[in-house]
């Protein structure tokens, strides 16, 4: 009797209702680990999530810290519709004699950064005959 009585009384009090068990979202950059990144014989991708974030608030710069090259990626947007803030500070340890720091690119697409480090190409022998004199 009284269970239909209080439906009634919470559905006035909430008549929005966000039902937990139908809820997925598929997504691998997930908030404890929001990045993934993929290495071949040409590149490094590292995708990041920053959904909520524009493009235009972000930053990502490479710092050195005690001889440790960095990748640091930083950015706030406030959302003009709810007033909340996003913002996002990561920076992932990057190993300069494998990776061609100067060729960093990055682009957004979908809420996620996508950042691409060419890997550095393994030099050919370069040989010379030395006359003997």
């Amino acid at each position: 009797m009284f269970g239909k009585d209080i439906d009634i009384l919470v559905d006035s009090l909430f008549p929005l209702d966000w039902d937990r068990k139908t809820y997925t979202f598929n997504r691998g950059e997930k908030d404890m680990h929001p990045y993934d990144i993929k290495t071949d014989k040409e590149k490094t991708l590292i995708s990041h999530n920053i959904l909520g974030i524009n493009k235009e608030d972000l930053k990502i710069k490479k710092e050195v810290e005690n001889g440790i090259s960095y990748l640091v990626i930083n950015g706030k947007t406030i959302d003009d519709i709810t007033g909340k803030e996003y913002s996002i500070n990561s920076r992932f340890a990057l190993d300069d004699k494998s990776l061609d720091l100067s060729k960093i690119s990055a682009t957004t697409k979908n809420g996620l950064l996508y950042i691409t480090i060419p890997v550095i190409k393994e030099k050919k022998k370069e040989t010379c005959d030395i006359k003997i004199s």
